[in-house]
């Protein structure tokens, strides 16, 4: 009757680690969200914007959801809107101007004040959202990053305009200003720009105000021109089948994670520049000043700008963004 007993529940023992054990490790295991990116793991944008997003989404599911990243060595940074869309991708990390054939909206919030509070707060995030919905996608955040910076072999001195005789190197949506302030603009890849003011080729460039070290610049360029202007953030999408395939719980950490990681990013490039440009300083670069005129016209020549193509390419869901940010002093 005894080993009966010891049997009945040696079997019960048995039976309970069983069960434990096929249980446990379906709670235990994380969700992987697949993640195609227009940037490199390298890259300070993927490490500043889609690191700190990721890091946000571990603490706050408590490891439950995680990510999956690939490069654009997977797909180029111009092709990876279609495969969200089609659910190839449960996310897409990259800038809106990616994707400017398709929609011209998320690029125009270069043109909106890049505080991530304020742009939730006035609808501006939400009001994107809905738009992307209607493509089958859902905009998680929107990750700022920094302002545009004119870098230039020699001080600007007497010059009125600002940059009058000089060429610079230059993206699309900048050459207006560069123009107004009586520059040359030439198209350049990134990669060109060093040998480029090597060689006098160009005299300055153009570019987002926060990896410039990285460029080693301070080797051939001895001058970064105030004030920045502008700013520049990268866009966090979701296929929206896949987002809603999430349980609740599921989207309050994802939409949770997207929204600190805003905040986070903003901080983190702001930190960076600042450690970047006392660095750039120690080996050599100085400042020197925009004309008072041009200094004072520069937010407006570029923002003017993005709004018009913008509306060009994608007519009154943009204007009445416009409007939206007008209404709330986010753009000029």
């Amino acid at each position: 009757m005894q080993k009966q007993k010891n049997r009945t529940i040696a079997i019960f023992i048995a039976l309970c680690f069983l069960f434990t054990g096929l249980i446990l490790p379906a709670q235990a295991t994380a969700k992987t969200l697949k993640v195609i990116s227009a940037f490199p793991p390298t890259h300070l944008y993927t490490e500043g914007c889609l690191g700190l997003f990721g890091e946000n989404l571990g603490e706050m599911s408590d490891g439950k959801l995680k990510l999956q990243i690939l490069g654009p060595d997977v797909v180029p940074g111009n092709e990876q809107f279609e495969p969200l869309q089609s659910g190839v991708f449960d996310l897409l990390f990259t800038h809106s101007a990616y994707h400017l054939g398709v929609t011209a909206l998320g690029a125009s919030i270069e043109a909106i004040d890049p505080a991530p509070e304020k742009r939730r707060s006035a609808g501006i995030i939400d009001y994107v959202d809905k738009h992307y919905n209607q493509m089958g996608v859902k905009l998680v955040a929107v990750l700022p990053i920094n302002a545009y910076n004119i870098v230039l072999r020699d001080d600007i001195g007497n010059r009125d305009p600002s940059l009058k005789g000089l060429k610079i190197r230059t993206a699309s949506l900048v050459a207006p200003l560069v123009k107004a302030f009586g520059g040359a603009p030439v198209t350049l890849p990134p990669g060109e720009i060093y040998t480029s003011l090597q060689k006098g080729v160009i005299d300055g460039f153009t570019l987002v105000a926060v990896g410039l070290k990285d460029y080693k610049i301070h080797e051939v360029a001895g001058y970064l021109a105030r004030p920045k202007f502008g700013y520049i953030s990268s866009s966090l999408f979701m296929n929206l089948n896949a987002y809603n395939r999430l349980t609740d719980q599921e989207k309050q950490w994802v939409d949770a994670a997207g929204a600190k990681a805003e905040k986070d990013s903003f901080v983190y490039f702001q930190t960076k520049h600042t450690e970047e440009v006392t660095e750039l300083k120690a080996l050599g670069m100085k400042e020197t000043q925009l004309t008072p005129g041009d200094a004072q016209k520069a937010d407006g020549i570029f923002s003017a700008t993005i709004w018009a193509v913008a509306e060009k390419k994608s007519g009154q869901v943009v204007k009445d963004l416009h409007q939206m940010a007008l209404d709330n002093g986010m753009t000029r």
